[in-house]
């Protein structure tokens, strides 16, 4: 399996879009994002607002899943003015394989240039938790509120700090930055 990441960039808000679904897990009903019209703050004109910082991955030329961070004043998981919201997906056929983590750790370290914390929602019983958990968010007491579909979700926050980078490390931006000279 050859795992490759890249930063969304605003011209890929498409992908974004499409991901939001599997975010918001609509991909287990019959609903669509136009059901869902409050969702499209996740995903509008993405990459031309501070905060929206993304990563995404394609495994064997298939886009697996990604993460994407944004300043939403009315997002499920804000936390205040200064905490980006996480949206997160990883298509089903690619979750359980470590795909997710590699997403999100490249995310957090570049959100952490940034912003001091990172905030999300997750809906009670979203195997995702456990994840979440692992990679350091903790739960805020007290966040739970009902979703769109209806069940409990409640608001995770992570605090960062900026790592060092290993001088031998070469940065995903470097790579897509080599890779776009490729032929």
């Amino acid at each position: 399996m050859n795992i490759e990441l890249y930063f969304l960039r605003s011209s890929e808000a498409f992908i974004v879009q499409d991901l939001l679904k599997y975010a918001a897990r609509l991909d287990e009903s019959a609903e669509t994002l136009a059901d869902h019209p409050y969702l499209e703050q996740y995903h509008r004109n993405y990459g031309n607002f501070n905060g929206d910082i993304g990563v995404y991955a394609i495994v064997d030329s298939k886009i697996a899943g990604g993460a994407w961070s944004r300043m939403l004043a009315n997002g499920f998981g804000f936390v205040d003015t200064q905490t980006p919201e996480l949206a997160f997906a990883v298509l089903p056929e690619f979750r359980n394989q470590g795909i997710g983590t590699q997403i999100i750790n490249q995310l957090l370290s570049e959100i952490a240039k940034l912003y001091p914390q990172v905030s999300l929602a997750v809906r009670e019983g979203n195997p995702a938790i456990e994840l979440y958990k692992r990679l350091g968010f903790n739960k805020i007491e007290g966040s739970e509120s009902t979703n769109i579909a209806g069940s409990i979700s409640f608001k995770m926050v992570k605090k960062l700090e900026e790592e060092i980078p290993e001088p031998q490390k070469e940065s995903l931006e470097e790579r897509q930055f080599k890779k776009s000279f490729q032929y």
